[in-house]
């Protein structure tokens, strides 16, 4: 139980730096002042940098594809499909800094054969969520326009929170139900 608070403490620190100086800037000296610990004991629980990034990423890909299972799973109707997707994104971005880090940039600087298998996750997060968006289209749920146009709005709509969401700037509710309500307004027809 420890070695999981340590190793999240670890991902939340890295997190953190990676939002400020970038993965490549972020150094595990640094990273090992940040969570209070001498560098050589860093090592006890993760190898590299790359080793760090490459769990963070395939937790946080891995945490992205079984809410959307469930979502999917449980919603039929396409716009409350998209409320729930938003609803995640938005909570993640404000809870889980980790997740939205690594899952909107850092995932580029993953190595081999890490790298694909997280392309492969995120491609078939995404296509099926432009799925869902070209079903809303072809039920003429949603507005008539390029699905792919729509699917990069609704995607794009997220990414900005956890790079500006300083504490207590914005009341996460607030965010999550209008930013969704606006979206949801926008494509729907």
């Amino acid at each position: 139980m420890a070695i999981n608070k340590k190793k999240d403490q670890i991902f939340t620190a890295a997190a953190k730096l990676f939002i400020e100086h970038g993965f490549k800037a972020t150094s595990m000296r640094q990273l090992a002042k940040e969570v209070g610990l001498e560098a050589s004991s860093l090592y006890s629980h993760i190898s590299s940098k790359q080793e760090l990034l490459a769990q963070m990423c395939m937790s946080e890909a891995t945490k992205y594809l079984a809410n959307l299972d469930q979502v999917m799973s449980v919603e039929k109707d396409i716009i409350n499909v998209l409320r729930s997707i938003s609803y995640f994104h938005i909570e993640t971005a404000f809870e889980d800094p980790v997740s939205e880090t690594v899952f909107t940039n850092e995932w580029r600087y993953l190595e081999e054969p890490t790298l694909s298998e997280f392309k492969r996750i995120r491609k078939d997060y995404e296509s099926r969520i432009l799925h869902v968006i070209a079903q809303g289209v072809n039920q003429s749920i949603l507005i008539d326009k390029d699905p792919f146009i729509l699917f990069q709005l609704f995607q794009s709509s997220f990414k900005w929170i956890y790079m500006y969401n300083k504490p207590s700037k914005w009341n996460k509710e607030d965010v999550k139900h209008t930013l969704t309500e606006v979206l949801l307004k926008g494509i729907k027809k």
